[in-house]
């Protein structure tokens, strides 16, 4: 797209008399010529690798399976987040989990598998979840294929 000459406004290539921006006279340079788009380019010198994207089946089946360590965030290039999932698993675990056994109502191991589960179970339904987003991106902002 061309620029008029006096008010640099990006304008069409049909307004050759009149500037519809600034009104000011003939606002395109004489022999503006435009981009000829089907040009061929040369080709790309040089080793380089496309990069291979994360498999979005992976990424939901490791949120189901490993979800509470945050692996799946960890594959997806998400250290952050994957250290956020492995948190709030210990904290709900360890946070649900202490005051059961200390207090006497499940005096064993029950007291922090209960909460682990439950923990687990959300992020079986994460996953699902996860499974019918359309084209989540990973942390390099590339869609997951």
């Amino acid at each position: 797209m061309p620029y008029c000459r006096h008010c640099h406004e990006e304008i069409s290539k049909f307004d050759t008399d009149i500037c519809p921006h600034c009104g000011g006279p003939k606002p395109i340079e004489k022999g503006y010529k435009t981009m000829d788009v089907t040009r061929v380019f040369g080709t790309v010198e040089g080793n380089f690798k496309m990069p291979k994207s994360r498999s979005q089946k992976t990424f939901c089946l490791l949120c189901m399976l490993l979800g509470y360590f945050g692996i799946h965030e960890f594959y997806i290039y998400r250290p952050a987040r994957g250290i956020v999932s492995l948190l709030v698993t210990l904290a709900v675990t360890l946070g649900v989990g202490l005051p059961l056994f200390l207090t006497g109502v499940l005096g064993n191991a029950l007291a922090f598998v209960l909460p682990f589960l439950l923990v687990w179970a959300c992020f079986v339904g994460l996953g699902l979840y996860y499974r019918k987003v359309e084209s989540p991106k990973d942390g390099r902002g590339e869609f997951l294929r």
